[in-house]
């Protein structure tokens, strides 16, 4: 009985509060999937399915690369997680954006109140090329 008291892990973590000053917000489920949650995209009431390159076009056009933010989905391997925020790591930090913020995805497209995860170390500067 006393398991059932025990928050999770997930539970312990802070809580997202800053999607109004994001500047990006991507809901990623694979490279082929996707959501894009800020800048708003939809028809209608149905948000664009977009894919890696679609994601990353976007955040290329913003203004402003203060914050983006990267709600990921539970993954089985943990080694799975950890590579795709590589990935994301890799991918904004040469869009220029200052700071990168990973979620736990919840069951709806609401951002504030989602968990922090841990994000991976910053990659070091890459000399031009």
């Amino acid at each position: 009985m006393s398991a059932c008291a025990t928050p999770s892990p997930v539970a312990r973590l802070p809580k997202f509060t800053e999607a109004d000053s994001a500047d990006f917000i991507a809901r990623y489920y694979t490279d082929q999937t996707s959501y894009v949650l800020k800048p708003s995209m939809t028809d209608g009431a149905f948000r664009f399915i977009l894919n890696r390159a679609g994601l990353l076009g976007l955040a290329r056009q913003q203004p402003r690369r203060e914050l983006a933010v990267v709600v990921l989905i539970h993954y089985i391997e943990p080694g799975d997680e950890a590579t795709a925020k590589q990935g994301w790591v890799h991918d904004l930090q040469e869009l220029g954006c200052q700071r990168i913020v990973f979620l736990r995805g919840g069951k709806n497209m609401e951002v504030n109140g989602l968990p922090i995860l841990e994000s991976p170390p910053a990659l070091p500067a890459i000399a031009s090329r």
